[in-house]
Formats: structure tokens, C-alpha cells, sequence
């Protein structure tokens, strides 16, 4: 026979015995296991036939259709995931009599048979695999293939610790940790250890554990995290365990962002508020170590925007409120670019931090330049009420805080209500001053004028509401003009002749209401549907569709409070002889319709003047005082 043939016929008939041997693994197949590896006591080595055919023991193809997926397992892992029973533990016996550096050989991934039992939950196997290691080198042997790790840098315990069954994973930790407890030192740095792994899981017991097993075992996380970093956020008992045994571990930032423990506490809000008080009495310097980004952890808490945080690191370590990040800002700064009001008032209540409050950062925005810039009402009254707030900063562009409210403010048609319109309106409700610049200049560079094509859309997409609103509303006027509560009379009176077909409830007073208010209804409906139709036809100039638009909107408004009015004084009228008690309670629930409004109008307004008038005081505010401050109108370019 030439050599190539028998290459050839040595190759068929490996691959021939290939899936009976992955059979006879799998389900611990002792008898045919030991009929393909041979009855003898001579240990197997591979055979090389060519320079890319190896026949081995060591290499079972899995699944041939998925080459690119392949872990190739050595027959030795196989046998190791498969079972605990006896005859899985007599195969791997069997497997390292014939070959012995099986037993820490890696697969594709790096794991060991160790690996695979860990993972399998094999208890007995994984004691059967410690007797083999020990049987071939003793205490040397073992501590030398326990401790092999696989590409992630991890050993059998990490496997072990992902059990999901609790009593398999707690012997087997225990085990392995009698065994070598130098495992929960592996690995030193920049790799998930033992510790980090159970924590992580919520093993709190397991961790306890192996750190009663041995007190020098790593703390290293993934990505230059320690387990501190993932204990913050397990729970205020296991942090307080891991400070008591490391109180450095407050210091390591870790590689991604450079965030410390505090940092991430903090992220999360007040669900870490009592491990946020635990970190900084531990180590108060947390505080004032900031991230890659020169943001220190109260920045994070004005951006998380947390009520319960942000007053507990103000009360613990005071002096970290003028701590600036990398862009020049403090925690006010951050607080009021994301919108928080909450943020602005915890400083608010903190009467030590009132330098802060006319910091300007980077591009020397101070916090009120900044809620100017947001547009934000509730941010600026909670920063305008107070005297000591500077309201002619001027920034790296040369305006203050009225300049930039001012080109904030909305062109053309808009909501009087507008917080934009608002904040300009009580800044110069409060003194304050534009910088020093031409005004022409400032119109052409920073107001952009009007665009009538914008404002024409404007008026076009809201004139089809407003007139379908304006017509129900005269329809349901009209009808019930001759639907009236109570019905018509059918035969005259006595001695009044003509009287047949009047209403039946004429001469009472709250009837006479309801006729009044259904007339108003009536006429201010017709009135704003004859402006609806001005203000959507094109023709017509922009100003003159602008003014009807406006006006429409009055007597749509009139009219639905007409229409309300009307509604409570007809079922008033017809219940009350009857059932007094289901007309007050009908009523009182449709009188608010007429007034909420109101109140919430006065509301918006009173609020920005009660502002006012804290920080000016009474005197001041009355001198002051301006009704063009109140929303009836349309604000001008010029103010």
C-alpha cells in the first residue's frame, strides 16, 4: 500500500470512529469508550500522518455544519459537561489514563475540564478531576490547573459562582475553596474577580465567605472597576461589608468614564441615598474627585435632578458646592441646563452657597444666563426672587441675561403665557439692564424678523380647529333656542289670550339667565366664525388675518363659556323644583369649567409679580410696577 493510501484509510477511519466517540461521552458510555480508545494501559499520543492532519484524541468535532462555532473540546471537556453519575466519573477516569495533559488542556475559549464541570454543576465530577490532578503531582499539580484561566480570565470558581442553583453553586464554591483558597485572588487587576462575580449576583453569603477564607483575595472588577463599584448599587449592607475591609476601594475610578463608587451612586438616584451616606462617611474626599470628564459627583446628582441625593452630599460636605466641572459650571450650572427645579431649590435652601450663585462657567454664562437660555419659569423665579442674583453678568458674547431673553422670545403669533415672554418681562420688570451695544445693530444681528410665510401656516393650521369649534357651538346655540328647558305651552292662559306656545318656564329668573347666556353663546360664535373666515383666506393681508385671528379666538373663547353658562342655569332650572340636591351637585361640577381658567391665568401671572416682590421688596415693586408686564398683548420687538 503507498503511503498516501494509507494516510487515506487512517483518516476514514478516525473520522468513522468520531461520532460514536462524542456518543459515548455525552451519555457516559464507559464499555464503548473503552472499546474506540483501546483496552491496554498505553498512553495515547498523537499521531501526525501529514502536516495538517493531526489524529487525536483530543479534538472531537462537535458539529460539522458549524464549523465557525466550534469550541473544540478535547474528548476530556466533553465528558466533564455531561454528568456527576458514576460512570461519567469512571470515562474521565478512563480519559486521563490514556492521556494525562488533557486535564488542563484549554479549548478554544481557554476553559479546562475544570471549567466545563464547574459550569455543568458537577460537584462529584469536579472532585474526581481534583483526585486526577492530585493523583498525577499532588497539592502542586492541583493548585496549578484550578488556578488556569480560561480568555476572560476567569478559573472554575467564576463558573461556579453562575450556578443558578444556590446549594450545588455553595458546595462548590466551599470545595474548590478548601482546596485552594488563592482562587478568590485570581485574577489581581482589570478582570472580573471571585468577589466582584458574586456580589454582582446578589451572593452576599458567598462573598462573605470568601473573604473569611482569605482576606487578600481580589477586589478587581471589569473595565477598571473594583467591587465597590457594583456593591453601591446591591445594597447598603454588603457596601458597609466591603468598606469595613477596604475603605480604598472609594478611591479607584475605572477606565471607561473614571467614576467612582460615589459617582455611580449618585447616577441612581435616591434608591442609593443610605449608601450614598455610608461612602462619605467613610471617605469624604469621594467627593471632590471627578470623572474623565471633570465632572465631580454632585454634578451627577444636579443631573439626575434627585431630591433625597443632592440635599445629603450639600449637608455632608458642604464645600463641594463650589466645585466647577470641566466646562467652568458648577452644580447650579448642570441642575439648569437639564431643567431641574429641583435642583435650584435644594441650593436654595442652603443659604452657605450663595456665592455660586453668580459663578459664570467656560463661556461665562452665570446660572441666570442659563435659565435664559432654557426658557425655563420655574427655574428663573426660583433664581430671580433672590436679591443677591447678579442680573448684568455679561458673557463671553457680550449679553446679559435680558439680552438673551430677549432674542429668545418668540416672533409673531404665540401663546401670551409663553415662559419666554415671561422671563423678559420680569427681567425688566426687575431693572435689568441690556450690555452696551447699538440697538439697530442688535435687532439686525440677534431678532429675526417676522416670516409671513411662517405665520400664515401658523394661522392656517389653527383656523380649522377654531372654526370647526366656532360652528358647533352656533349650532348648538341655535337648537336650543327652540328646544328650550321646560317646552312650550300648548293652550293659552286663563284670560290672557296668545299666550300658546310660549315657554313653559317664562318669568323665572334663572331661565331669563339661560336665554341671556345662550344668546351670547350664539352671537360670539357667529362673530368668531365670520373672523375665522377672514383670517383663512388668503387675500387678505397678513395683518388683517393676524388681527381676526386673535379675535377669533376672544369670541370662541366668550362663547364656550356662554355655552357652559348656559348649560348649568337650563338643568338648573328644570331640576331644582324636583331633585334640589342633584341640581347643586350637577351645577357645582360644571361651574368650574367657567372659572379654572381664570384662576390658573391669575395664578401664572401673580406668581412671576410674587417673585418680584420678594426681591425687591414692596416699595420697589409698586414704583416698578407695569401693566404692560401683564399678557394682553402681543409683546413688541422693541419690548
Amino acid at each position: 500500500m503507498q503511503p498516501s493510501e494509507s494516510h487515506k484509510e487512517a483518516k476514514l477511519e478516525v473520522q468513522h470512529y468520531q461520532p460514536e466517540l462524542l456518543r459515548a461521552a455525552r451519555m457516559g458510555l464507559l464499555h464503548q469508550l473503552r472499546d474506540i480508545l483501546g483496552s491496554d494501559n498505553t498512553t495515547i499520543t498523537p499521531v501526525v500522518l501529514e502536516p495538517v492532519v493531526m489524529i487525536d484524541i483530543e479534538r472531537v468535532d462537535i458539529d460539522v455544519e458549524r464549523v465557525d462555532t466550534l469550541e473544540m473540546d478535547s474528548i476530556l471537556h466533553v465528558v466533564a459537561a455531561s454528568g456527576d453519575e458514576e460512570n461519567f466519573l469512571e470515562c474521565a477516569s478512563v480519559i486521563h489514563e490514556k492521556a494525562k495533559h488533557l486535564l488542563d488542556a484549554g479549548n478554544s475559549k481557554g476553559d479546562t475540564p475544570f471549567h466545563c464541570a464547574a459550569r455543568a454543576g458537577g460537584v462529584e465530577m469536579l472532585s474526581r478531576l481534583i483526585h486526577l490532578a492530585r493523583a498525577d503531582g499532588g497539592h502542586a499539580r492541583v493548585t496549578d490547573v484550578l488556578r488556569k484561566q480560561n480568555k476572560k480570565g476567569e478559573t472554575a470558581l467564576h463558573e461556579a459562582l453562575r450556578l443558578a442553583n444556590k446549594k450545588t453553586m455553595k458546595e462548590m464554591v466551599k470545595k474548590l475553596m478548601e482546596v485552594d483558597p488563592e482562587l478568590a485572588c485570581i485574577p489581581h487587576c482589570d478582570a472580573t474577580s471571585p468577589l466582584y462575580l458574586a456580589v454582582s449576583l446578589g451572593h452576599d453569603d458567598i462573598a462573605v465567605f470568601l473573604h473569611s477564607e482569605n482576606e487578600k483575595l481580589s477586589y478587581s472588577g471589569p473595565y477598571g472597576q473594583n467591587v465597590l463599584h457594583v456593591a453601591v448599587l446591591r445594597g447598603k449592607e454588603i457596601t458597609k461589608k466591603l468598606l469595613d475591609w477596604n475603605k480604598a476601594l472609594t478611591k479607584q475610578a475605572d477606565q471607561l468614564t473614571g467614576s467612582t463608587p460615589l459617582h455611580i451612586a449618585i447616577s441612581w438616584g435616591s434608591q442609593s441615598k443610605e449608601v450614598i451616606k455610608l461612602l462619605l462617611h467613610c471617605d469624604e474626599s469621594a467627593a471632590f474627585q471627578s470623572d474623565n470628564s471633570g465632572s465631580f459627583p454632585i454634578h451627577v446628582a444636579a443631573t439626575r435632578s434627585s431630591w433625597s441625593t443632592l440635599p445629603v452630599l450639600l449637608d455632608t460636605v458642604p464645600t463641594c458646592a463650589g466645585l466647577r466641572d470641566g466646562n467652568g459650571q458648577t452644580f447650579l450650572h448642570v441642575g439648569i441646563a437639564k431643567e431641574h427645579p429641583l435642583v435650584v431649590g435644594s441650593w436654595y435652601h442652603h443659604i452657605p452657597f450663595a456665592p455660586i450663585m453668580n459663578v459664570q462657567d467656560n463661556h461665562g454664562n452665570s446660572p441666570l444666563h442659563l435659565a435664559a437660555i432654557v426658557g425655563n419659569q420655574w427655574i428663573f423665579y426660583l433664581l430671580i426672587q433672590n436679591p443677591q442674583v447678579q442680573l448684568d453678568l455679561v458673557n463671553n458674547i457680550g449679553q446679559t441675561p435680558l439680552d438673551i431673553a430677549w432674542t429668545k422670545m418668540p416672533q409673531g403669533l404665540n401663546f401670551m403665557l409663553n415662559p419666554r415672554n415671561r422671563i423678559y418681562l420680569l427681567l425688566k420688570g426687575a431693572g435689568a439692564k441690556t450690555a452696551a451695544y447699538r440697538c439697530d445693530w442688535f435687532l439686525k444681528e440677534h431678532i429675526p424678523p417676522i416670516e409671513i410665510k411662517v405665520e400664515e401656516k401658523k394661522i392656517s393650521d389653527s383656523t380649522q380647529i377654531i372654526g370647526i369649534g366656532s360652528v358647533l357651538i352656533v349650532t348648538v346655540a341655535f337648537a336650543a333656542a327652540f328646544t328650550l328647558p321646560g317646552g312650550f305651552r300648548t293652550d293659552d292662559l286663563k284670560g290672557k289670550r296668545g299666550t300658546a306656545g310660549i315657554a313653559m318656564l317664562a318669568g323665572k329668573p334663572v331661565f331669563h339667565a339661560f336665554i341671556i347666556a345662550n344668546t351670547l353663546a350664539l352671537v360670539s360664535s357667529a362673530l368668531a366664525t365670520m373672523n375665522v373666515m377672514y383670517a383663512g383666506v388668503t387675500a387678505v393681508d397678513i395683518r388683517t388675518r393676524m388681527t381676526s385671528f386673535i379675535i377669533s379666538i376672544v369670541f370662541v373663547y366668550c362663547s364656550a363659556k356662554s355655552l357652559a353658562a348656559a348649560f348649568v342655569f337650563g338643568l338648573y332650572v328644570v331640576l331644582e323644583p324636583a331633585a334640589p340636591k342633584i341640581a347643586y351637585i350637577s351645577c357645582a361640577i360644571v361651574s368650574p369649567f367657567l372659572f379654572l381658567d381664570v384662576v390658573w391665568f391669575i395664578f401664572m401671572v401673580a406668581i412671576g409679580e410674587v417673585m418680584l416682590l420678594k426681591r425687591l421688596g414692596f416699595k420697589a415693586w409698586l414704583r416698578n410696577f407695569n401693566f404692560s408686564r401683564l399678557p394682553v398683548k402681543q409683546p413688541t420687538v422693541l419690548g
